[in-house]
């Protein structure tokens, strides 16, 4: 049931309401009401339009018929204070709070829903369920407003970063700038990309919105985004800034940067939540085009670009992770433990660089592409020194199982590293799969490999190194090459290049890319660990004879390869017979290789049949 107040109107409101422009407050108490409907009626200003306010009623409450007459005075003064903003009243039983929000709104087809928070304390802010449902159900725009909107507020500050989100905060605080009669400053923190980058980004997404010529460009250098944009702001400021577009295991990995900042702020904060398809009344076919044809837009676009050159030059966190899991990894592989192997590969960074190439290589920008190579070089030339170092402090005797297995690679390694870089570059195009996840599986394509590489300089092993060092360039290209298939999947495509030469160097480089992953195919047939398969073990057992083969095994030594054959017999063997078995072994394998023999003695019981059963007393 709908009711407006204070005129009494018939179900034909309905149709009159849906042909403006309004916004829809829930309100608990008429206190509440004021303070969030002046803010609506200033977005409003310029445009005209309709607050609705709503109080919903649970279904077994009878206090209904009294709700009405203690909003009255609210409304009342609301349409006194506005010539073009009208305000009316609505009230509606519902099962809970959030169905009757939403009810109202998709009945009225409003434009808007803006929520208080009940409970607003600084340092302290939850959201709540109802504001979080509401927010991710909405059939329209959501704004929740953090402490009440007054006359005091000197200018509009809204943090710009890479998101979707920037666009619609920033819509958001043009209406409000021009409503309120108050400057807008758009604010972008950067870390590692130049200033005019980072200046032309936010450029870019004024040039959308309509009415922005006179918003101020701030662009700060910070690390903590969340606590370089609260150190530009004062008591007196207006902050905007979009909900979070991090799933769970994200915001728990990375931190919740509107969260802090509605926290932590000295002044009134909103939050706006654009609204998106609600994925409960998609058609079925619908879901299926968007599952098999995941074409990012434009928006989404530019912030994959963004993100990638905002990350694609080393920072000081990025050397602190690498260092510790180029150690951790070091250790691992010298104590052949795979558990520590395994937790390098949760903090290493190296996931940053490798997509930021993939997007240069997708949309041909070779300035990014040069910056991910040079990132990526030292990277490895950083790891390299430090298991050179590891090896040299610990002076193993002998290769691990676990450097052998990084030092044959083979076609199954290029398949794990195109595993890897399908993940992490999907994973950076699709919002709802968590990144960190996709990068434990680059790491584990690349750390290992380049910390193999030092320690086996180390301990004189060349072979090994370079079978290693093979290995890492195997993944890297594998990793870059998919990455940059999967952004052209889903929609990326290569920036115009005007200068001739430019464009020159862009097809060198993509050629030398496919002759390189070319190469590392031929030589993954030819650099892999001697295979059993290549021993005849027929021949063997002919050589041995009546001796049994029961087991036989190859492994790699320091200078040679070793063939270990347990071997079980009655008899003795002889020196030659071992001799010719070792020249069948390094023949079936192409080099020179040791044949050791294991052999289980059988002692075999004779029976007499014609002598008689002894007795024992």
């Amino acid at each position: 049931m709908v009711t407006y107040a204070p005129k009494i109107r018939t179900y034909d409101a309905l149709s009159a309401l849906s042909n403006t422009q309004k916004i829809l407050i829930p309100v608990a108490s008429p206190d509440t009401a004021p303070a969030l409907a002046s803010l609506a009626q200033r977005m409003m200003s310029d445009t005209g339009g309709t607050i609705v306010l709503l109080h919903v009623i649970a279904v077994t409450d009878d206090s209904g018929p009294l709700i009405v007459p203690a909003f009255r005075s609210v409304i009342d003064y609301l349409n006194r204070t506005s010539a073009n903003v009208s305000t009316e009243f609505v009230t509606r039983r519902a099962d809970n709070v959030v169905d009757g929000i939403l009810e109202v709104a998709t009945e009225l087809k409003v434009g808007m829903i803006l929520l208080g928070l009940s409970y607003s304390v600084r340092g302290q802010v939850e959201l709540g369920s109802v504001v979080e449902t509401v927010a991710r159900r909405a059939p329209c725009d959501v704004m929740v407003s953090r402490s009440p909107i007054n006359a005091t507020i000197d200018r509009i500050v809204v943090p710009v970063g890479g998101s979707i989100a920037s666009q619609v905060i920033l819509e958001m605080g043009v209406r409000l700038s021009h409503g309120m009669k108050r400057p807008m400053e758009a604010v972008h923190i950067f870390s590692t990309s130049n200033e005019d980058d980072a200046h032309e980004h936010v450029e870019k997404l004024l040039m959308t919105i309509p009415d922005s010529d006179n918003v101020i460009i701030k662009t700060v250098r910070g690390i903590s985004i969340a606590d370089t944009v609260l150190e530009e702001t004062r008591e007196t400021d207006l902050m905007i800034v979009g909900f979070s577009e991090r799933n769970s295991i994200e915001r728990w990995l990375y931190g919740n940067i509107p969260q802090r900042i509605l926290d932590r702020a000295l002044g009134p904060v909103l939050m706006v939540s654009r609204a998106i398809d609600n994925p409960h009344i998609q058609s079925r076919a619908q879901k299926r085009i968007n599952w098999s044809r995941p074409i990012l837009t434009d928006s989404e676009q530019d912030q994959i670009v963004w993100l990638a050159k905002d990350t694609v030059l080393p920072t000081m966190d990025y050397g602190v992770l690498l260092i510790v899991a180029a150690v951790l990894a070091s250790l691992g592989l010298l104590m052949s433990s795979s558990a520590v192997i395994i937790g390098a590969m949760l903090v290493a960074p190296l996931m940053q660089p490798i997509i930021s190439l993939a997007v240069g290589l997708c949309t041909a920008r070779l300035r990014l592409m040069r910056q991910a190579m040079v990132t990526i070089g030292l990277s490895a030339l950083a790891v390299i020194a430090i298991g050179i170092l590891a090896g040299l402090v610990v002076q193993p005797s002998a290769v691990t199982q676990e450097m052998l297995a990084r030092a044959y690679p083979s076609l199954l390694d290029a398949g794990v590293a195109l595993a890897a870089g399908f993940i992490g570059a999907y994973a950076t195009a699709r919002k709802d799969i968590p990144a960190a996840l996709a990068g434990v599986a680059i790491a584990a394509a690349l750390v290992p490999p380049i910390c193999t590489v030092g320690i086996s300089l180390a301990i004189g092993e060349i072979r090994v190194a370079m079978g290693a060092g093979l290995l890492f360039i195997t993944n890297l290209v594998s990793i870059t090459i998919i990455g940059a298939v999967v952004f052209y999947w889903v929609g990326m495509r290569p920036t115009r290049i005007e200068d001739r030469s430019r464009r020159l160097r862009y097809a060198i480089i993509l050629a030398g890319i496919a002759a390189t992953f070319i190469g590392i195919g031929a030589l993954l047939n030819v650099t892999h660990l001697p295979s059993l398969e290549k021993l005849s073990v027929d021949q063997l057992e002919a050589i041995f004879e009546p001796a049994e083969i029961v087991n036989l095994n190859i492994r790699q030594q320091r200078d040679s390869t070793l063939v270990v054959a347990t071997v079980r017999t009655a008899a003795e063997i002889s020196q030659e017979t071992v001799k010719l078995a070792q020249l069948l072994v390094s023949n079936n394998l192409g080099e020179n290789a040791h044949l050791r023999i294991i052999i289980q003695r059988v002692i075999e019981g004779v029976t007499d049949n014609t002598s008689e059963p002894q007795q024992f007393r």
